[in-house]
């Protein structure tokens, strides 16, 4: 059986590995460089107990107060077009209480599958990527700091994870680098991390030296379909027909274009995200850090720290907007006790595929013989390509999936 999988990013790699693992023929196939998408830079998170559903109760109100803000967490351009009005009314109807629970609930199995097999690939040697576990810590000088942490403590243990509440003293004796004018914050505990770019280009070495086929800078330009069976795809420049059995989208931010080859409507936006890498300073981070309201991550990697974050709806923009971009930093350099050197910083920003629900697109298309989707993770993408990988190739070996997909199901809008 021959398969292609479309995307090289942090889930598409996942699926070349697990299907080679079953026994497929596979050819990767990425309209850039493997792992140069929303892979390449991002906050390096392997997070399960923060694995909860963007849209959710007072997410609207905030949202709101951060429109005003254009360096805030949160914004809408107007690049972003009216296609995102609909988009956000979706977003608005999955904000009730009952239906975040349920849908945290369906992306923390997710989170919690990928964790496993994570180590499953570290200690088989299939990626190698700086992997480290320990906590995560959100770092607050809010004035009203312990009632937040309390709350997503809370939250967490009812999901089945360790966690707890961080007092000033606490928190700066488990983080030095943190600068000492913090209140307090909490700690997510036995959480992942490490070098998402490391991650994706080491998994598809390793599945390259299995036999399969890695092509880059090779778009996609049509999923070819003939009497109700995907037959192949169409890609590179001149356009040449590629032969599959099983075609697997995993294109991120750039799927519904193809997802329409096979009469699915994917509701993406591509939300951005922005990141800064710089060399690390003295004392330099021992963990990754969540900075309070703005919601930055520093990120702590091998001589370099990351400051990552921001989400805005913007299109496909072409150029990075430099005051987000500028917030990132300002947010990260103010967290931390000591400035890092800035010259020679790399920054970066990048696509996350958003659906209004924030639950991935997994499955079978409906209608279409060997088309597999596996696409829409939005922030978890990093976080959630190990267990996306697996389901898709129990699904093409036709075997029961490690988990319930009925909340993933790619036609549910």
């Amino acid at each position: 059986m021959r398969a292609v999988v479309i995307g090289a990013g942090a889930v598409g790699v996942a699926c070349a590995h697990y299907l080679l693992e079953e026994g497929f023929e596979v050819t990767l196939v990425d309209r850039g460089e493997v792992g140069r998408g929303c892979s390449y830079a991002n906050a390096g998170l392997i997070c399960p107990a923060h694995s909860e559903a963007l849209p959710g109760p007072g997410i609207v109100a905030e949202g709101l107060r951060a429109l005003l803000r254009r360096d805030g967490p949160f914004t809408i351009r107007p690049r972003a077009g009216v296609s995102v009005v609909p988009w956000l009314l979706r977003f608005w109807r999955h904000t009730p209480e009952p239906i975040y629970r349920r849908s945290t609930r369906a992306l923390v199995a997710l989170s919690r599958l990928s964790f496993e097999l994570f180590e499953e690939l570290v200690r088989t040697g299939v990626a190698s990527f700086g992997y480290r576990r320990g906590p995560l810590l959100t770092a607050s000088r809010a004035p009203h700091w312990r009632r937040e942490a309390e709350a997503v403590v809370e939250e967490a243990r009812a999901l089945g994870f360790e966690a707890r509440v961080l007092g000033r003293d606490e928190l700066l004796g488990l983080e030095p680098a943190l600068a000492p004018d913090h209140l307090g914050g909490y700690a997510l505990e036995d959480q992942g991390s490490g070098d998402s770019y490391r991650y994706v280009r080491s998994v598809a070495e390793h599945a390259r030296s299995r036999g399969a086929e890695v092509l880059e800078r090779t778009p996609v330009r049509r999923v070819l379909v003939r009497a109700g069976r995907v037959v192949g795809v169409l890609a590179g420049d001149p356009p040449r027909e590629i032969p599959a059995d099983l075609v697997v989208l995993a294109a991120g931010a750039w799927s519904p274009a193809l997802a329409r080859d096979l009469g699915l409507r994917l509701p993406i936006q591509p939300a951005t995200g922005y990141s800064v890498t710089v060399p690390a300073p003295e004392p330099a981070p021992r963990h990754p850090v969540i900075v309070g309201d703005s919601r930055v991550v520093i990120l702590p990697l091998d001589g370099r720290i990351r400051f990552a974050g921001t989400l805005e709806l913007a299109g496909f923009r072409r150029e990075p907007d430099p005051v987000r971009q500028r917030a990132v930093v300002r947010a990260g350099l103010g967290a931390l006790r000591e400035r890092p050197e800035l010259r020679g910083a790399e920054p970066w920003f990048g696509f996350c595929p958003l659906m209004p629900d924030d639950l991935p697109a997994i499955g079978w298309a409906p209608g279409i013989a060997g088309a597999l989707v596996a696409t829409g993770h939005g922030t978890l993408g990093f976080t959630q390509g190990p267990a996306t990988g697996k389901l898709v190739a129990e699904l093409a070996a036709g075997k029961p999936p490690s988990l319930d997909l009925s909340p993933f199901r790619p036609d549910r809008f």
